[in-house]
């Protein structure tokens, strides 16, 4: 019988990644620390991975799987499309104190990886069109659910909001505190208005 909790090879070397890649960055996480600290053999990662930015991508393509279902969970959950507006900006206030102002990992990855061409840029491209995906969804229904917010324009909230999220994040990341984030979570909240 196989025990389903026993991970295999590929899924140590990912754990160890999104520990290390997420706490140190990328330059700063060596592909034989990567190796030693996940307990495999050398052999075993290029089997697996051709090289470091092929398993970061890999990372970040997981992450962004996990963050995307958690976050559709928690809005599944709330069937009021304001409160799902108002508790995806409150969310972030959490999920930074419990990082403890690490930031975001595509964010901290980019900001390495210089290259606008580089497939690490380009999976955290399509992580953010995901999050403005949700957020597009979440303002299109409170448009045509509700007679109040009718007028907004659709697309200027989505923008505001998630350039909101984002300096909110790095500013919260700079002073290790949630105030930006908490700020921000208000602000969001005036979008509407207009």
């Amino acid at each position: 019988m196989i025990n389903k909790n026993v991970k295999s090879s590929r899924e140590k070397i990912l754990e160890t990644a999104n520990n290390l890649f997420y706490k140190q960055g990328y330059f700063q996480t060596g592909i034989n620390q990567i190796i030693e600290e996940s307990g495999v053999a050398k052999a075993t990662f290029y089997n697996n991975f051709k090289s470091k930015e092929d398993l970061c991508v890999e990372y970040l393509i997981e992450r962004d799987e996990i963050e995307m279902q958690v976050t559709r969970d928690i809005l599944d959950q709330i069937k009021d499309p304001y409160e799902k507006y108002v508790k995806l900006a409150q969310g972030f206030v959490d999920w930074m104190e419990k990082s403890d102002y690490r930031g975001c990992g595509f964010n901290n990855m980019v900001v390495e990886v210089t290259d606008p061409s580089n497939p690490i840029r380009n999976v955290a491209r399509l992580h953010n069109d995901a999050f403005k995906s949700i957020l597009t969804e979440i303002v299109k229904e409170l448009k045509e659910t509700n007679d109040e917010f009718s007028p907004i324009d659709v697309e200027y909230v989505v923008n505001t909001y998630f350039i909101l999220v984002e300096g909110a994040i790095l500013t919260s990341q700079i002073y290790s505190d949630s105030w930006p984030l908490k700020h921000m979570a208000e602000v969001v909240k005036d979008l509407l208005k207009n």
